[in-house]
C-alpha cells in the first residue's frame, strides 16, 4: 500500500509491505503513479534493474533513481515493478527487479519527476513489516 502526504512544493509518499521487497514494490508504484496515468500504460516492454547500497535507505532512492532514470533515457513509462532477487553480499545490500511498461504517449503522462531526493527519504521497520517514505522533485 502507499499514499501520497502534504508536501509544500514537491511529492512525498509513504510505502508499506509485508517485506523490504514489498514496500519497494509499492514505492515504485508510486513513483509511476505520479508520472503517468498507469491504468493508460501498457506492459510491452521490460527493463531489468540492478543496485547495491550499504544500506536499505539508500538501496531504494538508488532503485527508485534507476527507474526514473531507464523511464527517461528509453522514453517509457512503467506501470509495474517486481523485485527479482534481494540479498545482502559482502556488507551491501543487493536488488534486482523487473519493471513493465510501453512507450511514452502524451495522454498518458501527469507529472514531469525530475529526481528521487535522498531528502527526507526513510526506511523503517515497523510492527507490521516495512515503510519507506520518498520525496519526489517534481
Amino acid at each position: 500500500m502507499h499514499r501520497f502526504l502534504e508536501h509544500k512544493a514537491d511529492v512525498l509518499f509513504e510505502a508499506t509491505g509485508e517485506s523490504f521487497e514489498d514496500a519497494l514494490e509499492e514505492a515504485a508504484q508510486a513513483l509511476f503513479e505520479t508520472m503517468a496515468d498507469v491504468s493508460r500504460v501498457k506492459s510491452g516492454e521490460r527493463v531489468v534493474v540492478e543496485a547495491c547500497a550499504p544500506n536499505m535507505r539508500e538501496l531504494a532512492v538508488f532503485v527508485l533513481e534507476d527507474l526514473l532514470s531507464e523511464s527517461d533515457a528509453n522514453n517509457l513509462f512503467f506501470n509495474a515493478f517486481k523485485v527479482a532477487s534481494f540479498e545482502k553480499e559482502n556488507g551491501e545490500f543487493v536488488l534486482k527487479g523487473v519493471a513493465s511498461g510501453s512507450r511514452r504517449r502524451s495522454e498518458a503522462g501527469k507529472t514531469d519527476v525530475k529526481a528521487v531526493t535522498h531528502h527526507e527519504s526513510e526506511v523503517k521497520k515497523t510492527g507490521a513489516g516495512y515503510r519507506i517514505t520518498i520525496l519526489l522533485d517534481v
